[in-house]
């Protein structure tokens, strides 16, 4: 607008009075201007009734830290004698001129005028003008007028400086108190109210413009998130208004809290900002928000991030896995230069983002690359690499082999079995590796024994010695669905319980079988475990082999039924032992003999 125009907004006591104050502020601040002194003279030289636009000039003066000096004069011409409310604003706006003659005026008004309305504007504005605040005595203002010199130059601008420096500096000391009592409250405040109750004062420490209280958000939102509190949206969507704010470490809090938060318009706000960020420590944020929330407008963005240096690097290629996990990095220039970048850095400090982005960008040389952290001396670049790999069927091999001498890849390794090698040979790798805990393996061995049914269990099984780990991977028999292969597994498992010496779990693997036909070795199986608990009527009929009984009197040497179980023994097999079998007969009499010292010699 012309300041005619802002004039005439200015005079027009049907305006809206916000418009009227907002015209007037713009006509003062071109003051300097021929047009606008013409306009500002002319409307100050007609009327000054309660609406005249006389008036809304003289408010927003008051308004304004500094009003040009060509103003001041149609301002001192203003007919006031009469009029004490007239005066009262007239000394108000001569508070911002920051002249001698203006003060002039104030300290006249100040100390000799009748009316306590215009008193008290005037000292006012002199106060704002000066930077004093003197004791409220008669003649002081006087004295600090004729100490200031007799016209306007240096020394008054001088003692213009020096007063508002010192008033600048005790503002400053209150402002610090004031600031420091208002955290201390709101602190208080926090702990006073109940976990459920706290959401709406953080988020409206975060919406302060008082950067000392939106730390205090900060901090107290990290606490009740570290005491695992719930915090409603509000919180989230306070903190996503300061992803876009001036300050690189409110932006960079903001963004790491929205990814804390995920309110429902962070992924938004989070985008949005990644293109104009300059600072690496908010783009680092950003892109871990952008990790979460894939978008693939920005791959751009992400590829350019990712050849900077420090972590932002680790945290564009992060997002960029997200991005091609799930199918959006489709650009092949940006694919390209995040290769690139991927490649230029230390394949051992890459994130496992990076690690994967790497693995499936790249060929058999950057897989190897992977592989041989496998090997790495620090644990945690270990299972980087593991976690990189474990989707890659041709890296099955080189994880087994790295958890085979480091159990904290075990659970790793077992996955990538499962996923990748779901065969015996699959199960016999698993079974060759130690395990964190008997219960990790136990679960990893039933969860790939199942996978591959009850015929690969008994094939992987076939060269396995020991019988803990037999039983770790027979055990998933028991809840498989019916079949001769089941059975088969069936009496394996009892086979390997009763070399550890578990005759009653035997018997239950045993009657878990289904089929009408049992297995090759089922009755000797059974023979053996029936021996061991002395039922030995019940395992008389059984077609069973020298080897089943000798094996059941093994089982029971140390109980009061061994001696029985012994005679039925030689009875059912006089003369039909073969010598290895004699053998072993003899050795068990003698710890029989021993174990029972006080009965006769077995013949």
């Amino acid at each position: 607008l012309t300041p005619a125009e802002q004039g005439a907004i200015v005079e027009d006591a049907a305006a809206n009075a916000d418009s009227r104050l907002q015209a007037a502020t713009a006509l003062i601040r071109q003051g300097a201007s021929r047009e606008s002194l013409v306009v500002v003279n002319a409307i100050l030289g007609r009327t000054t009734d309660a609406d005249s636009g006389a008036r809304v000039l003289l408010q927003a003066m008051a308004r304004e830290p500094v009003v040009p000096g060509e103003l001041w004069p149609p301002v001192a011409l203003l007919p006031v004698s009469d009029d004490a409310t007239l005066r009262a604003l007239v000394a108000s706006a001569a508070g911002s001129f920051r002249t001698r003659d203006a003060a002039t005026l104030l300290v006249d008004w100040a100390e000799r005028d009748e009316n306590p309305q215009v008193v008290l504007a005037a000292k006012s504005a002199l106060t704002r003008l000066s930077g004093r605040t003197p004791p409220d005595e008669p003649g002081v203002w006087d004295a600090w007028l004729a100490s200031q010199g007799s016209v306007d130059g240096l020394g008054w601008l001088r003692g213009l400086i020096q007063g508002l420096a010192t008033r600048s500096d005790d503002l400053a000391r209150r402002l610090e108190l004031a600031e420091t009592q208002l955290v201390a409250t709101n602190r208080r405040l926090h702990l006073a109210l109940p976990p459920e109750q706290r959401s709406e004062l953080l988020a409206s420490l975060l919406k302060d413009r008082l950067p000392r209280l939106r730390r205090l958000g900060f901090d107290l939102i990290d606490r009740e998130l570290a005491s695992s509190v719930q915090l409603d949206d509000s919180v989230g969507i306070a903190a996503a208004a300061l992803i876009d704010d001036p300050d690189p470490n409110v932006r960079r809090r903001a963004a790491v809290l929205v990814l804390r938060l995920s309110p429902e318009n962070g992924p938004e706000e989070i985008a949005k900002r990644l293109p104009d960020e300059t600072d690496a420590g908010v783009a680092e944020a950003l892109l871990r928000g952008l990790a979460r929330w894939p978008r693939p407008s920005l791959s751009a963005e992400i590829a350019r991030w990712s050849g900077e240096p420090g972590a932002v690097s680790d945290a564009a290629l992060a997002a960029a896995w997200a991005m091609q996990r799930d199918g959006l990095l489709t650009d092949e220039a940006d694919r390209t230069t995040l290769l690139e970048h991927s490649r230029e850095r230390d394949v051992a400090a890459l994130g496992i983002g990076a690690l994967r982005l790497l693995n499936a960008l790249g060929e058999a040389s950057d897989r190897e690359r992977i592989e041989s952290l496998l090997q790495a001396p620090d644990p945690a670049i270990r299972r980087r690499a593991a976690e990189a790999l474990a989707s890659t069927p041709e890296s099955v091999d080189a994880i087994v082999n790295a958890a085979s001498n480091d159990p904290a890849l075990y659970r790793l390794a077992a996955d990538a079995l499962h996923a990748h090698r779901m065969t015996p040979q699959g199960l016999r790798q698993l079974m060759d590796m130690p395990a964190p805990t008997p219960e990790v393996g136990a679960a990893a061995i039933d969860q790939l024994a199942l996978a591959i049914g009850p015929a690969g269990v008994h094939e992987a099984i076939a060269s396995v010695k020991d019988p803990n780990r037999r039983v770790q991977a027979l055990r998933h028999a028991l809840v498989a669905p019916p079949s001769p292969e089941r059975d088969a597994c069936l009496v394996e498992l009892a086979r390997a319980q009763l070399e550890l010496g578990l005759a009653p779990e035997s018997l239950t693997s045993l009657d878990a079988m289904t089929g009408q036909t049992p297995p090759p070795g089922a009755d000797d199986a059974r023979t053996a475990a029936l021996l061991a608990l002395g039922r030995i009527e019940d395992a008389t009929p059984l077609n069973a082999t020298p080897e089943a009984w000798l094996l059941g009197l093994q089982l029971c040497i140390a109980t009061d039924h061994a001696r029985a179980v012994h005679d039925a023994l030689t009875t059912r097999f006089a003369g039909a032992l073969t010598e290895a079998q004699t053998q072993r007969l003899q050795a068990l009499r003698q710890q029989l003999a021993s174990a029972t010292p006080d009965a006769e010699a077995a013949p």
